[in-house]
């Protein structure tokens, strides 16, 4: 086993749980239709979360492959950050979706409004500590497509958080979702791209951002 493969597991495990806890509360929503009514504004925060988990798979992939280009060895102060980005990815899909009934709310919509538009804090999080994160660990220089594509995404998340019209909510969710997918489509981690030619040199670049 690479050192890779074995560092990697602790943050596999993290986001897998995060994965877990979204698909859980789909199936308890789905379950409990009966008694709550169900909403598409949660599931579409939900979609997000899921994305962000997956993406970031390909993201400390795309990153070991820099580090292996570079000879650079997994020290603390280059996995701790990984999984502190993970973790605040995790604490925003475990909290997005109920995984049990709440006797107390009978939509899923109040329960979103009570305790699942909190996830999104840590997704504001995720997303503001990814400028500084991609320049240590990724190369990236201050003025990058990546880095201000985050900055868009902490915008629209903050709408979606404090807006107490379900219209701005809405077009919050959307727009998140559709800037995300365009972002990792084009210029956030795709697994195993490199847009330039590997080079064994501290100053060459390989695009891993989130």
């Amino acid at each position: 086993m690479t050192e890779f493969e074995l560092l990697s597991v602790p943050i596999g495990l993290v986001l897998g749980l995060g994965i877990t806890n979204i698909l859980s509360g789909v199936i308890a929503a789905v379950r409990n239709r009966e008694q709550v009514k169900l909403h598409w504004l949660p599931f579409m925060w939900a979609f997000s979360f899921m994305m962000q988990l997956m993406t970031f798979f390909f993201v400390i992939w795309d990153l070991n492959v820099r580090f292996e280009l570079l000879g650079i060895n997994w020290t603390w102060k280059y996995y701790g950050p990984q999984m502190f980005h993970s973790i605040l990815i995790f604490l925003g899909a475990g909290m997005i979706l109920p995984t049990k009934r709440d006797p107390n709310a009978d939509s899923l919509l109040i329960d979103f409004d009570k305790h699942g538009r909190l996830a999104l804090i840590p997704l504001m999080v995720t997303h503001f500590a990814a400028w500084p994160l991609n320049m240590y660990l990724s190369g990236t220089s201050f003025f990058t497509p990546e880095n201000y594509m985050n900055v868009v995404c902490i915008a629209v998340i903050f709408v979606g958080f404090k807006s107490t019209h379900r219209a701005w909510q809405a077009v919050a969710s959307i727009a998140f979702a559709i800037i995300f997918i365009c972002c990792i489509l084009t210029i956030w981690s795709r697994p195993g791209h490199i847009d330039t030619p590997p080079q064994r040199d501290s100053a060459q670049k390989v695009e891993v951002a989130l």
